[in-house]
């Protein structure tokens, strides 16, 4: 029950970098946890880590900012409807039939995937610089976490212990040729400096 053609959006790095790291290791898993549990915007996940993976480095004053205030309305009114109404739909809504239901469900689904790609495409716009930073994967590890730890600082989540986890397990998934001990303690060495007033480990 097609709902929409993918052939509507145009390319779109982002997009592509999003869908690709999402679905290695256990990102996909990492990024629901972060979502469910500590309501960070997967996207806005991914965003951070395409900002530093494509030679952006951290974000500069105010950048991530617009970028939350640019699709904050898309994402608490279109989003997150679809998203409650996915989850409602999920055991039947009685006396509606089942099969009705899981009928219009399997097209929340469809809609809920489409509002996200749009969100990614709001999200691209957002960032202005192109890419003529560095590619060095250390200091591109560096930068993934201080713009992840931006976020987290922004929206108010503190980057404890299972937080840090899930954080690990995207960038696992962004830096597959890295030990999974180096990301951790570099996500946590950082993570520390910012608690103890460093606040510039975030640069920009």
């Amino acid at each position: 029950m097609a709902v929409f053609s993918a052939g509507v959006f145009p390319p779109n790095d982002l997009w592509d970098f999003a869908t690709r790291l999402y679905a290695r290791g256990r990102a996909k898993d990492a990024c629901l946890s972060l979502q469910d549990r500590n309501g960070l915007d997967v996207n806005v996940v991914l965003f951070c880590c395409w900002v530093a993976s494509s030679g952006r480095g951290t974000f500069r004053s105010g950048e991530l900012e617009a970028a939350l205030e640019a699709v904050n309305r898309w994402r608490g009114h279109v989003i997150q409807v679809l998203r409650d109404l996915r989850h409602e739909l999920k055991d039947g809504v009685p006396p509606a039939p089942k099969p009705l239901s899981d009928d219009l469900r399997r097209v929340v689904v469809e809609c809920e995937l489409h509002a996200e790609h749009v969100e990614v495409l709001m999200l691209h716009k957002s960032m202005a610089r192109s890419g003529t930073g560095t590619f060095d994967p250390v200091q591109q590890l560096e930068d993934n976490v201080a713009n992840l730890l931006r976020y987290l600082t922004l929206v108010g989540v503190k980057p404890e212990a299972d937080v840090l986890a899930d954080l690990s397990a995207v960038l696992a998934a962004g830096f597959p040729d890295e030990s999974m001990q180096r990301i951790e303690t570099t996500a946590a060495g950082m993570a520390f400096r910012l608690g103890a007033g460093d606040a510039g480990v975030l640069g920009g």
